[in-house]
């Protein structure tokens, strides 16, 4: 029964961890988020997060049951799991070295009242917003592919992985909602350098994991089939 539970546990903390990576990588979705909280409130902010979330979940789930299709033999976990892992790996090194935009500022509330829109529009807005940037597209396809690597083509335990992933991407965007007023700091370069530094150093040991992973399901495969 203990044994059961950490099965269960293990992937989707590991899910989270990767959630939580995400969730501090600075990008056009944290800014849109924290600009629509301090302008419109806390209501509007969460129904952009929920937009976002929402085609995060659309692109999981379909990048879910292609990947079991794909995924069917222990050679093809290898290389795709070393293949994903090199990529987190290379986006790590990239973010790490990332010179520190100066252009993204949260602005502060105007004096002037600000007319609130509706939130169905914020839905849409959030929704769109994520969905139309080609980098999610390749993030997703590639993290869902390598972890099926990982775990030797388990399905529940990528769908735990990945349910781990959203909703710590969910609950952390609901909380940058909340504390927007408090959060603005993020736009400062310094900040914003160190925040790039941490997320790379994360995406190199998320990537360098998939790899080590990928590696020991192929061999572990490999060595119950020998004679």
């Amino acid at each position: 029964m203990v044994v059961n539970s950490l099965t269960i546990l293990h992937p989707l903390f590991e899910g989270m961890i990767l959630g939580i990576t995400i969730a501090i990588t600075l990008g056009p979705a944290l800014f849109a988020l924290l600009q629509t909280s301090v302008k419109h409130g806390i209501k509007t902010g969460i129904s952009l997060a929920l937009g976002i979330f929402f085609s995060d979940l659309a692109l999981v789930i379909g990048f879910y049951f292609g990947a079991s299709q794909i995924v069917n033999d222990k050679f093809y976990h290898l290389v795709l799991g070393i293949i994903g892992g090199a990529i987190m790996t290379i986006f790590g090194i990239y973010t790490f070295f990332k010179r520190v935009p100066m252009t993204e500022q949260v602005e502060a509330i105007n004096e002037i009242k600000v007319k609130k829109p509706g939130l169905i529009p914020y839905f849409f807005k959030g929704f769109v917003l994520n969905i139309a940037n080609p980098f999610l597209w390749v993030f997703w396809i590639t993290s869902m592919l390598a972890i099926n690597a990982t775990y030797g083509g388990d399905q529940r335990a990528v769908a735990l992985f990945f349910s781990g992933t959203l909703f710590m991407v969910l609950t952390t965007d609901i909380l940058k909602c909340i504390l927007a007023n408090k959060i603005k700091i993020l736009g400062n370069p310094q900040v914003k350098l160190w925040l790039n530094r941490i997320v790379g150093l994360l995406f190199m040991i998320i990537g360098s994991f998939i790899i080590a992973g990928s590696l020991v399901e192929y061999y572990k495969g490999f060595s119950i089939h020998m004679p």
